[in-house]
Formats: C-alpha cells, structure tokens, sequence
C-alpha cells in the first residue's frame, strides 16, 4: 500500500520501523565484548558511554514520536486502518529490540521477553484474523499501558547504565531496579493479553 506524501504520521511511524534496528546497532556498539553472564559491574565499567547515550537519545525521539504521530493524525483527520496496525508494529518492535539488548546483558530475564513476545504475537494475529473479517481493532487502554510500561523500563535501564557509568555509587541499583521493571512488564503484556482477547471475542460475536 502506498503511502500518501502528506500523510505525516504514517511517515513518523515508519520512521520509527528503521530507528529500532539502529538502536541495538547502538547498543552493540556500546559493549566492550561483555555479553549474558558478565558481572554488571564489570559490564557498566566497560562500556563505551558515547554510544549508549546515542542509543538512548533515539530510544527516547521513538517515545516521543509516538505520541506525536498520533496527536497529528487526530488533528487533522487522518487516521487510517494501515496506521492503526502499523503504529503497534514499530512500537513491538523498539521495546522488543530493547529488551533483546537488555536480555543479553543480562538485566532482563529471558522469560519476561518470552512473555512480551507471546502476548505480541497473539494480539497481532487476533488483529490481522479480525481485519480479514473486515473489522479493525483500535488500540485499547491495556495497550497503551503495556507500551508505557515498557517504554518506561527500557528508557530507565539503558538510562541507568549510561548514568551509573559515571555514578559508581549508583551501579549497586542497576539489578534491581531492571528485576522490578521486569515484573511490572510482564504483568503489563499479561493483562494486556487477556483484555485484547476478551474485546476481540466480544467483538465477533456481534459479527
């Protein structure tokens, strides 16, 4: 589907299908060859700020588009069905590719992106299978609070490494802080999950 030249928050959230594999590239580049298993204070020390703060910049411009490209398709009347499906993609997309990042060194739990993984992959079928059907599901509230959580605990990890860098009092709160962002993610996608399922199920049963 073609998008239209003056359709600019298609265009901002397309922008932020690209911006996310440019953040882990950022963020691999950040690393000093520590990976999963590397002590985190041994991690924090070694890493190249100059790059984590780039990747963190663009983690946040991606937050922030978010919530621009929205505003402007409402304002001026143009929301489209390919906005409504795709503005969930790239947001799956950024916090997934953050949360990859943050699993390999080691401050995300691989079953809290298992978790997230699972709840996209089944809320995305469940919207494409109702688009088929020939109805759209708009974003819910549960949605919008799962992309906050995650949004907030990618920004705070990535925000805290780069901080604690320089701060080597603050590394001691790095762990922890990532363990209860963890579980507030994974009960975010949960809920989210069931919320989406029940509407889409209410939603064909009118049908």
């Amino acid at each position: 589907m073609v998008i239209a030249p003056t359709n600019l928050p298609l265009w901002i959230t397309f922008a932020r299908l690209v911006a996310s594999p440019i953040f882990v590239l950022l963020f691999w580049a950040g690393l000093r060859g520590s990976g999963y298993g590397a002590p985190v204070d041994v991690l924090i020390s070694d890493l190249r700020p100059e790059y984590l703060i780039a990747a963190w910049a663009l983690m946040f411009l991606q937050e922030v588009s978010d919530l621009v490209d929205g505003a402007i398709a409402r304002y001026h009347g143009t929301v489209t069905d390919l906005g409504k499906l795709v503005d969930p993609l790239a947001d799956t997309l950024s916090h997934v590719g953050a949360f990859l990042c943050l699993m390999w060194v080691g401050l995300i739990p691989f079953w809290v992106l298992l978790v997230v993984y699972y709840r996209e992959a089944v809320v995305g079928t469940l919207r494409v299978i109702a688009a088929k059907e020939g109805y759209v599901i708009q974003a819910r509230p549960s949605g919008k609070i799962k992309s906050l959580s995650q949004a907030v605990a990618a920004n705070v990890i990535v925000g805290f490494l780069v901080v604690s860098h320089y701060l080597e009092g603050l590394r001691v709160l790095v762990a922890p802080v990532a363990q209860v962002l963890s579980i507030l993610v994974a009960l975010g996608a949960l809920i989210s999950l069931v919320d989406y399922y029940l509407a889409i199920n209410r939603i064909a049963g009118k049908k």
